[in-house]
């Protein structure tokens, strides 16, 4: 069930990387695009948190949160940011499959390492076949 709402919740991505590309050049800048997306977002996140939490959340003292954590939100930004600039001139499929050929990559890395204390999934021949398939999917997505 979580798998399908995954699924559910990435089918947004393609209408994101339209709309914002098609902001970016009604507002004749990409930035302006990310920053009213953004905006958008913070408004909505903003509602949802009042709406939803019982209030402030408390600092751990004694094992304090690393910097690193609050990062999300400037990796939000470059993928946003290029999104927008790259949507226009090489349509959303081709964008869409580059970066799931980029997200997968790199979350193998990071399963692989156990990069930021998530558990260790070693590299394995059927991931690794599978990144390559979709590799593949990449390159025949961009054919014509």
């Amino acid at each position: 069930m979580l798998m399908l709402f995954a699924g559910l919740a990435a089918a947004v991505i393609p209408f994101q990387a339209v709309v914002n590309g098609r902001l970016g050049r009604a507002l004749e800048h990409p930035l302006y695009a990310a920053f009213f997306s953004f905006l958008g977002g913070t408004i909505a996140l903003t509602i949802l948190v009042l709406a939803t939490t019982p209030g402030i959340p408390s600092w751990p003292k004694e094992n304090p949160t690393p910097w690193f954590y609050f990062i999300g939100g400037l990796l939000g930004v470059v993928f946003v940011t290029t999104i927008l600039i790259v949507t226009p001139q090489i349509g959303p499929a081709n964008v869409l499959a580059a970066t799931v050929v980029g997200q997968l990559t790199m979350a193998i890395i990071i399963d692989h390492f156990g990069i930021l204390g998530v558990p260790v999934i070693p590299v394995s021949l059927p991931r690794l076949l599978g990144v390559l398939m979709l590799f593949g999917g990449l390159l025949l997505i961009q054919s014509r």
